[in-house]
């Protein structure tokens, strides 16, 4: 049931992303107008994520995730009123961002309580799975999704399928807290739990790197969605409907096929190797694609979907060894702040790339920003090689 309702409610928005991508991308030809509607989704967790991360410890995180999709359906019908309007496109994606910091400490969190420790790996990598095939899902029927039903009555699809995923979080069992303590509205009751969290980062080394990894690995596909309208419409010269397969389509499909490797690697392979290969082939491959895209010829676009694929496979090799060291170390009443502070590191520090990769693209286009950036990822990657630091064991 947690399985139906991530992909469910993971298609839904990321319908919603790519749609909004489109719309104020035709509303203002502007790369940093994308940006600043990502920023709508990532100051919210800035601000939130660590506070509602120890709020959910203490609740049944199976009423929260019920909670927030209802909620989330409720603000996608808003969308259908008022989707003319880019002041309120604006305006509802930081409301619908709230609910989902709500909703992102229960979700993922609810795995072990549901498997075997021994099995936590093979369920973050079926978890990462879902959660990038629901992206494969959304992006490549969002395009055809436009066409047959407009800019406005898509938001109604997206609504039903934020109801479904209620459905299906309705039929898990109870997921309580072992230590069952009342939440009382409290200041204090605030302040302690993002306290705690914090702490037990700064104690324990490797969450701490897990988190700045996850972080990193999400920073970098949200700079992909940034460019991805501007990629499309300057480089690429396709319709901007057709993103959803040429662009987002091979990228999410990486993600799966990495997220599958992961799950079945031999034991002998370190988890560190896989991480530390995932920076590096990510630096590569954005530089790659600059690359290419200098030369504009139509018949490289095969190439470039290759590319985007291997970029998908790249970040699954950071993001899924990093999510179960996250899950394995971390105590079962810490879990949702620990996630709090992930989507608060998510949004803090994915503001920069985004705006900075906007902003450039406008400025020097997006062929020399996917080549600075890919500069940039390769020399972390270097440096952590060169140094033979094992980032995780």
């Amino acid at each position: 049931m947690l399985w139906l309702g991530q992909i469910i409610s993971q298609i839904s928005l990321n319908i919603l992303s790519f749609v909004l991508a489109i719309e104020v991308y035709q509303l203002t030809m502007s790369n940093t107008a994308v940006s600043l509607m990502l920023l709508t989704f990532g100051l919210p967790a800035i601000i939130f994520g660590v506070m509602f991360g120890g709020i959910v410890d203490h609740f049944d995180k199976r009423s929260v995730l019920i909670f927030c999709n209802l909620s989330r359906a409720f603000i996608l019908f808003f969308y259908f009123l008022f989707s003319a309007h880019i002041f309120m496109l604006y305006l509802l994606s930081v409301l619908i961002s709230i609910f989902t910091q709500l909703f992102i400490p229960a979700e993922a969190p609810s795995i072990p309580q549901l498997v075997k420790k021994d099995d936590l790996l093979s369920a973050n990598s079926l978890f990462t799975i879902t959660f990038y095939l629901s992206t494969v899902i959304g992006s490549l029927t969002a395009g055809p999704l436009l066409r047959v039903f407009g800019s406005q009555n898509i938001f109604i699809i997206m609504t039903i399928f934020m109801l479904l995923a209620s459905f299906f979080n309705y039929r898990l069992p109870r997921l309580s807290a072992s230590k069952k303590v009342k939440f009382e509205f409290y200041i204090i009751n605030f302040v302690k739990p993002v306290y705690e969290g914090f702490l037990f980062i700064h104690q324990h080394e490797r969450i701490r790197q897990s988190l700045y990894l996850l972080t990193f690995s999400q920073a970098l596909m949200a700079t992909l969605v940034v460019l991805a309208p501007g990629f499309a419409d300057k480089i690429l010269l396709i319709d901007l409907k057709d993103i959803s397969l040429v662009v987002m389509g091979p990228a999410a499909v990486g993600l799966i096929l990495g997220a599958f490797l992961v799950g079945v690697k031999p034991n002998n392979i370190l988890r560190g190797t896989i991480i530390l290969s995932g920076i590096i082939i990510s630096g590569i491959t954005l530089i790659m694609l600059a690359v290419i895209s200098f030369f504009n010829l139509h018949g490289m676009i095969y190439a470039m979907m290759f590319l985007l694929l291997v970029l998908g496979v790249a970040n699954s090799f950071i993001n899924v060894p990093s999510s179960t060291i996250l899950q394995e170390e971390t105590d079962e009443n810490l879990r949702g702040r620990i996630y709090g502070v992930l989507t608060s590191l998510i949004g803090g520090f994915s503001l920069l790339p985004v705006l900075f990769s906007g902003i450039l693209a406008d400025v020097v286009g997006v062929g020399r920003t996917l080549f600075i950036i890919g500069i940039m990822v390769f020399l972390i990657g270097s440096y952590f090689g060169q140094k033979r630091i094992r980032i995780i064991y």
